[in-house]
Parts: C-alpha cells; structure tokens; sequence
C-alpha cells in the first residue's frame, strides 16, 4: 500500500490526503462528544448502574491510551496510511457492536473497539499530513485537520442530542459508519493516485512488551479507583490493584529504558517543550472530561437541570462553538514564538471557567451558566491547538509518529483518569452525604448497608426499587439528600478540576520556551 509520495505530493493533489486524515479525525471526534451526550439515554435504556456508565468511558479511553504510542510506532514501521484504514475498520466494527447491544457487555466490547480505533486515526493522521505535505503549505493543512477535530467536537453533542431525541442513541453509531465510509473512499483514493508517504523507518521491531505492561499498568489503576469507593481504599481489591500498577509501571518504565526500540523513547523528555506538551496534554485530557462528561451528565440529570438530549447538547453550544472559534483562528494568530504564554494563558482560562461552574446548582438559572462555559471553550481550544504543535516541534520529523502518539496517549490517560478521578470524588460526597441520613433513620431499615451501596452506587432502577420499599417519609429524607448530595458532588469535581487546571498553568509558565527545534 505504502509507496513514495515523489512530486505528487508537491502539488495541489496533497490536500486529497489531508481531506481523508479529516474526515477520519472527523468522525471520531464527533461521535467522542456525541456519546457524551447520550450517555444518559443509554444508562437509562439499558439499566446501567453508574460504575458501568463510568466504564463506558473509561474502557474506551484505556483501550486508546494503551495503544496510541504503539500506534505511532506502527504507522513509523509500516506506513502511516495502513494504520489510519485500520483504525477506521476498528471504529467501524466497535459502533456496529454498540448499534446491536442490548446488554453492557456488547456495549463494553463495542467501546473497546472503538478505543482501538481511535489510537490509530489520531496518531496517524497528524503524522500523515506532516508527511504529506510540502512545509510551506504545513500550516494550512494542519489548519484544516484541526477545524475538522473541532468541528466533529462542537457538532457531536447537538448531532448526538438531536439524534437520541428524534431517532435513538444507536443512530449516533449508524452515522459514525458514514463518515467512516467516506474516509476509507478518499483514503483509497489517496492510494490509486500514489500519494502515500514512504515509509521512514520499517526495520523497526515492534515493542508487544512495552504495549501489555503500559495496558497493566493503566487498567488495574482505574479499576482501583472505581473499587476503591464500593469495597474500601484499604480492602484487598483495592490494594491488589494499587501494587499491580505499581509494579506494572516500574516494570514499563525499566524495559522502556533498556529495550532497543521502545514503545516511548523517554529521551524524547528531555526536551523541555515536549515534556511540558505531554504533561498539559495529560491535564488537558484530564479536565475537558469535566465539560465533556460532568457537565454534560449536570445539564441532563433529573437531579440537575433535567434538559432533554437535544437541549443539553444545545446548551454546550457556548463552549463547542468558541472552541471552534479559537481552534480555527489560533494556528493563524499566535506566532510560535509566544505559544508558551498562549498554552499558560489557556489553562488560566480553563480554571477560571471550572472554579465559576463550582458554584453551580440544580436551582442555577441556565441564564446565569452558558457565560461560564465560554471560557472552557477559550481553554480547550487554545490547549489543543497549541500543545501539540509545541510538542512536535521539539522533536526531529522521523518521530513524529512516535511522538505524536505518545502525545495522544497523554489526552487520552487523562480523559480516563479524569473521568475515574472525578466519579471518585462525587460517589466520596454522595456517600457523606447519604450515609448519615440513612443512619438517622433507626431500625426501621431491615439493610442499612446494603441500602447505602445501592443508593451510591446503584442504577436508576435499583435506586428506584430501593425506595419504593421505605415508608413514603424516609423515602423523602433520602430522596432530598441524594439531591443535595448530586450538587455537592459536582461541585466537588469542578474544585478538582480547577485544581487541575492550576497546575497546568505553572508547568506550561516553568517548562514552555521559544526555542521550536530539537537541540
């Protein structure tokens, strides 16, 4: 598949691949943020408890986080190209399996394959481009591919909504298989016009090691963080997971130094721009899963603001669409020479956005929310334009596959992360919450405890199910508390974002300098 580009590529015909690339990125990035706003339609539809619906998120980005730089480094080996059609076959088959699941398990299996396939368009489709075409016309094509990532992003949650609301949350995955046609056409028709890079570096061995011990060392720490809350901080599941990671991730780190092709070279983290890209990548992850997922689920639940799919992914649309704004006009506006202050600048505004959103609650006026949102959108926009230009421009263009994934597998540890982190704070305060309440309420209960761990933990029927056998005024205290507890808990998470965001602004301010080369 894979052959030498040759003049071809210097022409205007290089923009069929940049077309293909963004098409791809496109459909993923929709469907990332329409899913966000049916999650609530589909825990609803399939009796799904809030563990499971965290891991319908949490699967997904574990499956992309563990493969991106294994994706890289396939797309350095074998050609960019191979790997970009195969993750668009991967996508293709996970939303085949969602549109088709009627329990959690096909849908857990589906949001696997979609992760799968989201590593490989992501890592491959930057790599492509830059390889693809001329330099002086770099810019503008990554231009394009950027505004396509922030497009699907700002359309998905109104495309989602609209969709959930008219059709059924399985037409968003129905859609996905489109646009994911229309990518693998203009993909084979970047073939039949020999415009596919040659391969760089295709005497490379493929690190299978380094890929299992990062997926070890990711899974068991998530999985802990959602034991943690249900068994205990201290039980054995939880502490098992805790020394397996560890484990798995010195034993990552250890090989990771010593092989001869590594999945992630860590000499690349010597370059101080690449190291501060990669951490704000992570944070960056870490708090869009704030507004991606919180937010979103704040805006729909029946606790929150009760708005319908349709309305929530309507009421995003002061963050998508200065996301959208920002993302387009950044590449165009901000010299290199300044993307440091820029990228410190964002993580300034994403904490400014998620401290107001703090003070937020069911009884908030949507009139007095939509303002917060925009400097969110200021944040992402400028977070995910910039970070990874001033990531890859740190390292020689032979690695940019590699370096590109190990980029995205930073985003993307932190959606999972963030997504895991947060549930963990909201299901701590929940519990404080509920669980003096309950006690107050004597011996008329024949099950405290089991009582609380549905009441935390429980799906909407089994809350449901729980109640309808309590005395209508217990019943009232309890239904109160998990109220007031559903306000504390988000503003719980918007204070841990905001912390997160915090920290970011001191690494982008101490790490970032103007220098764009490798030295």
């Amino acid at each position: 598949m894979e052959q030498a580009a040759g003049t071809k590529s210097r022409d205007a015909s290089f923009w069929l691949v940049v077309a293909a690339a963004s098409a791809g990125a496109f459909a993923v990035a929709y469907n990332t943020t329409a899913v966000m706003t049916a999650l609530p339609a589909m825990k609803s539809d399939l009796d799904l408890d809030v563990d499971t619906l965290q891991w319908v998120i949490n699967i997904y980005m574990l499956f992309g986080a563990a493969t991106l730089a294994a994706m890289g480094h396939f797309g350095d080996s074998f050609g960019m190209l191979r790997i970009f059609v195969s993750g668009l076959a991967f996508f293709a088959l996970g939303s085949i399996a969602i549109a088709c699941a009627d329990a959690e398990i096909l849908l857990l299996v589906g949001r696997a394959f979609q992760g799968l396939g989201i590593a490989a368009v992501m890592a491959s489709s930057v790599a492509l481009i830059s390889r693809s075409t001329p330099a002086d016309e770099r810019a503008s094509a990554h231009g394009v591919w950027a505004a396509a990532v922030a497009l699907g992003f700002a359309l998905g949650p109104q495309i989602g909504g609209a969709l959930t609301d008219g059709i059924s949350w399985r037409a968003i995955f129905v859609l996905d298989l489109a646009i994911l046609g229309t990518a693998a056409l203009l993909s084979l028709w970047v073939v039949r016009a020999g415009l596919t890079p040659a391969v760089l570096d295709s005497g490379k061995r493929t690190d299978f090691a380094g890929i299992v011990l990062l997926f070890v060392t990711l899974a068991p720490f998530l999985y802990a963080l959602t034991c943690g809350p249900l068994y205990g901080w201290t039980s054995m599941q939880a502490l098992g997971l805790f020394a397996l990671t560890l484990l798995a991730g010195a034993g990552f780190a250890t090989w990771e130094l010593h092989t001869t092709d590594p999945l992630i070279r860590f000499g690349f983290f010597r370059y101080r721009n690449y190291l501060a890209a990669t951490a704000g990548m992570f944070l960056g992850g870490f708090t869009q899963i704030g507004i991606l997922f919180f937010v979103n689920y704040f805006i729909q639940a029946p606790e929150g603001l009760g708005f319908s799919a349709l309305q929530a992914g309507l009421a995003l649309l002061p963050f998508t669409l200065v996301m959208f704004m920002v993302s387009l006009a950044a590449p165009h506006t901000i010299p290199p020479k300044t993307y440091g202050i820029w990228a410190t600048v964002s993580m300034i505004a994403l904490a400014i956005g998620f401290w107001l959103m703090h003070g937020v609650d069911h009884q908030t006026a949507f009139q007095d929310i939509w303002w917060r949102l925009t400097f969110i959108g200021v944040g992402v926009g400028l977070t995910m334009t910039l970070l990874p230009r001033i990531g890859l421009n740190a390292l020689p263009d032979t690695n940019a596959g590699q370096g590109s994934g190990v980029l995205n597998t930073c985003l993307y540890s932190g959606l999972a992360v963030g997504t895991a982190l947060g549930a963990v704070v909201a299901a701590q305060i929940k519990r404080h919450v509920v669980e003096p309440v309950v006690d107050g309420l004597g011996g008329t209960l024949p099950d405290p405890h089991a009582l609380k761990v549905t009441l935390v933990h429980g799906s909407q029927s089994q809350v449901a199910k729980a109640l309808a056998q309590l005395p209508s005024g217990d019943a009232a205290k309890i239904e109160s508390a998990l109220l007031r507890a559903f306000d504390d808990g988000f503003s719980g998470v918007m204070i841990l974002m905001t912390g997160a965001s915090l920290i970011g602004v001191v690494l982008c301010a101490a790490l970032i300098r103007s220098r764009t080369t490798p030295s």
